[in-house]
């Protein structure tokens, strides 16, 4: 009997291949990669990134068994955090929003980001990320291959740090294709700007006229 063609593929090497990609592929949170070794909902324990793709850790951590409220990450973790991703060649997703990060929570990822080429979405939303934090970033993503998109919005950052970041979206260099920078203390031109290289970047290239290749 023969197998099923797909595009000169055999049907049994597509199903494989895609059962074998879904099972490597694995969405984590903080009680994935940390473990809570006191029974208090502390996680102090060393992170382990090694089996996730995507790491969300939106809102902090809960405090109790109900988890009725949140408490907010702030930099000594997240800096610990960005230390244990310095080889990481799985997690390509990473979400940090609505926490307590500076700057100084900023700057570590960006070294991260020096030689990563795994990760391919940074969410930092909702933070205390200023200009400074963003030029970190805006630096390093000048020549980083693989970070796709970046959200920025609910900080406090500045026309320094807007422009940085635009900078990079419109370069040639880097691989950033998406940006998100709105609820800051952005002139509207700039904001306006990264909407228009957003939108831009999402169009197909243009066939030549008459169909020409």
């Amino acid at each position: 009997m023969s197998l099923i063609q797909l595009s000169g593929v055999p049907m049994r090497v597509v199903l494989v291949f895609a059962t074998f990609s879904a099972s490597i592929a694995r969405w984590c949170q903080l009680e994935n990669v940390k473990q809570d070794t006191q029974n208090d909902y502390t996680y102090i324990g060393p992170w382990r990134l090694d089996t996730c793709t995507t790491l969300t850790l939106d809102h902090g951590k809960c405090t109790e068994a109900e988890c009725p409220y949140r408490i907010k990450f702030g930099d000594d973790e997240i800096i610990e955090l960005a230390d244990a991703m310095h080889g990481n060649t799985v997690l390509t997703a990473l979400s940090l929003g609505s926490n307590k990060l500076s700057d100084e929570s900023a700057k570590a990822l960006a070294e991260v980001l020096r030689d990563n080429e795994a990760l391919t979405d940074l969410h930092l939303q909702g933070n205390q990320i200023s200009d400074d934090g963003a030029v970190a970033l805006a630096q390093v993503l000048q020549e980083n291959p693989v970070l796709t998109t970046l959200n920025l919005e609910h900080n406090i950052i500045g026309d320094e740090g807007g422009q940085a970041i635009l900078d990079v979206l419109q370069s040639n260099t880097s691989a950033l294709d998406t940006v998100h920078l709105s609820h800051n203390d952005v002139s509207p031109w700039i904001l306006s700007t990264i909407a228009a290289e957003n939108d831009r970047m999402m169009k197909p290239p243009e066939e030549p006229h008459g169909g020409e290749i």
